[in-house]
């Protein structure tokens, strides 16, 4: 899969008049394709006519060059006021450099030294640093990784209903989610940047933990596998379908909600979004590319940094650290995210069993009003109020 940006996905929603609007998504033309955001799209640019036109046109009405009578007051300093006069593609940056920055990575996978992704806490009061874990994951062995190749050869047989979807679901999610939450980039612009900014962050993280555990793909195991799409070069666990559609989703979700409208108090909205996620990371199972072992892990990761994201930009003081144990996942267990997420309770949250097991309570620094993040998500609240 390429890596999107911003635009690719804002130019991605705006196609969504049916599955194949998805296709949108990897097209992206150039900055401009951030037009219909908008819908300015004759202001964005000059073409090389409009810039002769142009160079003539001042000579012939500048006049005598006279300096200013008055200065623009300077804009406040790192004031979130601002972020409103860049550009989508600007702003994503900064959100990325907000995120990105606070994060790292450490140990082998394995029991004695998992691999953890760590949050860097700077207190405010001028106290030390330090790392926090977030997530940590120990990989699973051989011979679970060969004892579930019997879902992939069960699941094949889906193949030929699921292949639409499959061939839909290749790069990111967000039309699949529109189609659960009234999401549209003239309506909800700021909720698909804050969307765009936690496939970002699915993606930065997953990548870095698929490297470090480095699974082999299920037909490196079995000549029979015989995936329906091209298998990507990188690792299979954790699943990045599953990372990214589960981020994305709990983060809409919890977006809805704190939106204070009463409709989307109804636990259906987490409930459908959930199932969505799920469905695109079994559907990775189906292709042939993915175990089902790789969509818990995946679903792991995205749920925790689904709610790590909503917490560092929502203000709140605190995140669940979580670790995913794949040695003690066991060989026939298909991917059910139920059994470890509790989606219809009145406080959502990860549920801790033999595999999924709590690093406790983290405490950080609440976010300042003018923290690009917090910005974001307020402006992204004000959408579904």
């Amino acid at each position: 899969m390429s890596i999107l940006s911003v635009e690719a996905i804002l130019s991605g929603v705006s196609g969504v008049s049916g599955v194949s609007g998805v296709s949108g998504v990897s097209g992206v033309s150039g900055v401009s394709g951030v037009s219909g955001v908008s819908g300015v799209s004759g202001v964005a640019g000059y073409d090389t006519l409009s810039s002769g036109a142009l160079i003539s046109n001042r000579d012939g009405i500048v006049g005598s060059w006279q300096p200013p009578a008055a200065n623009p007051p300077h804009l406040g300093l790192e004031s979130g006021a601002n972020l409103d006069r860049w550009e989508p593609w600007v702003r994503a940056s900064i959100f990325d450099a907000e995120m990105f920055s606070r994060l790292g990575f450490s140990g082998q996978g394995t029991t004695a030294d998992p691999m953890t992704v760590r949050h860097l806490e700077i207190p405010t009061t001028g106290a030390a640093p330090s790392l926090l874990p977030l997530v940590s994951f120990i990989r699973p062995t051989e011979a679970k990784f060969k004892a579930q190749l019997a879902f992939l050869n069960e699941y094949a047989d889906l193949r030929p209903d699921r292949a639409a979807e499959i061939l839909a679901q290749v790069e990111t999610p967000v039309a699949f989610l529109s189609s659960i939450a009234y999401l549209r980039p003239d309506r909800s612009r700021h909720t698909v940047e804050l969307l765009a900014a936690a496939f970002r962050l699915a993606r930065f993280v997953e990548m870095r933990v698929k490297h470090a555990l480095a699974c082999r793909r299920p037909n490196e195991y079995s000549p029979q596998v015989q995936p329906m799409i091209l298998t990507p070069s990188h690792g299979s666990l954790p699943s990045g379908h599953a990372t990214e559609a589960f981020t994305m989703a709990l983060v809409l979700w919890r977006v809805m909600v704190a939106g204070a409208n009463p409709a989307y108090n109804d636990p259906s909205y987490g409930v459908q979004l959930l199932r969505q996620a799920a469905r695109i990371a079994i559907n990775r199972t189906v292709a042939g590319v993915h175990f089902p072992v790789d969509s818990v892990a995946g679903a792991v990761l995205g749920l925790t940094l689904g709610q790590y994201l909503v917490n560092r930009a929502s203000g709140a003081t605190n995140y669940r650290a979580v670790r995913f144990d794949g040695g003690s996942y066991p060989n026939l267990e298909d991917f059910n995210f139920s059994t470890f997420y509790d989606v219809a309770s009145t406080s959502p949250a990860i549920i801790f069993g033999p595999y999924v097991t709590d690093l406790a309570q983290q405490t950080i620094s609440t976010v300042g009003a003018q923290n690009p993040l917090k910005w974001l998500w307020d402006e992204a609240v004000l959408e579904w109020a």
